[in-house]
């Protein structure tokens, strides 16, 4: 059964695949969606490693206390209570995409840095240049519930690669339900209007003292390679391994053999 972590975004549930006795690892995934966005390579992280898998406020098993209220920040909040309430006094490294990749980071800075060991980031946000074109964007198109609803099809099908995999199929089927769940709908627009909020952002992080695998697919059409990408590149620390990959926006989904390749490694050092 899945453990709940109550915070102030709502019910956060969190499953717990692999050995108990395995090092720790936290996956986070992106807006929209849920943990089962992971499946395809769960089973290879959860060999040998104890792996968190977390819903999101708003989605799959948990639930949103106003989903109008849920910010990039409120996030990292909720996530920082997510590891509080782990039953794991080590290490943990940080597995996030998009969103989650932002969340990443931020746990890795904060209050909770000296329990991460690592992070792999997943074409992560953070890295748009904020300007009134984006901000206009992330709040009156992908923010407003009236538009958004027309574009969040189109999308995930354009940041899944085609829906070449079952699991990206799969995917794209839960960001189609959208359509019919106002709930989920309300947090989709609230996350994307967060990201025009001027605290958002990872405009330092340099800092971050624990490796990083940064992983980027060429083709993302969300946050592109070619610009957010070589801003991430720029901000990270010199330590970070960064690998282009022949995908869009959910290597892990499009191209999961590749991106075990690269993660599994990399966790293993």
């Amino acid at each position: 059964m899945p453990m709940t972590v109550p915070t102030a975004l709502g019910d956060i549930s969190v499953r717990c695949e692999g050995p108990p006795d395995g090092p720790a690892l936290l996956l986070l995934h992106a807006n929209p969606g849920d943990g089962r966005d992971y499946d395809a390579v769960l089973p290879a992280l959860a060999d040998r490693h104890r792996v968190f898998v977390v819903d999101w406020p708003g989605y799959g098993d948990s639930t949103a206390s106003d989903p109008r209220q849920v910010t990039p920040e409120g996030l990292v909040t909720a996530a920082e209570q997510v590891v509080d309430a782990l039953d794991t006094e080590g290490p943990i490294a940080v597995l996030g995409n998009s969103v989650g990749g932002y969340v990443a980071c931020r746990l890795a800075e904060g209050r909770h840095a000296a329990r991460i060991s690592g992070l792999v980031l997943v074409d992560p946000a953070g890295f748009t240049a904020q300007n009134a074109l984006t901000r206009w964007f992330c709040r009156e198109v992908m923010g407003r519930e009236a538009v958004a609803r027309h574009l969040v099809v189109p999308l995930a099908r354009a940041y899944l690669g085609g829906l070449r995999t079952p699991s990206a199929r799969a995917t794209y089927t839960r960001a189609r339900g959208l359509l019919y769940d106002k709930r989920r709908l309300a947090v989709h627009c609230a996350v994307w209007r967060g990201f025009a909020d001027p605290e958002f952002g990872l405009w330092n992080p340099g800092g971050i003292g624990v490796p990083v695998l940064l992983l980027w697919g060429r083709r993302d059409p969300v946050v592109p390679a070619f610009l957010d990408g070589r801003r991430a590149l720029r901000a990270l620390p010199a330590h970070t391994v960064h690998v282009l990959l022949p995908t869009a926006h959910e290597p892990y989904n499009e191209r999961p053999d590749l991106f075990l390749r690269h993660t599994l490694a990399f966790l293993k050092r």
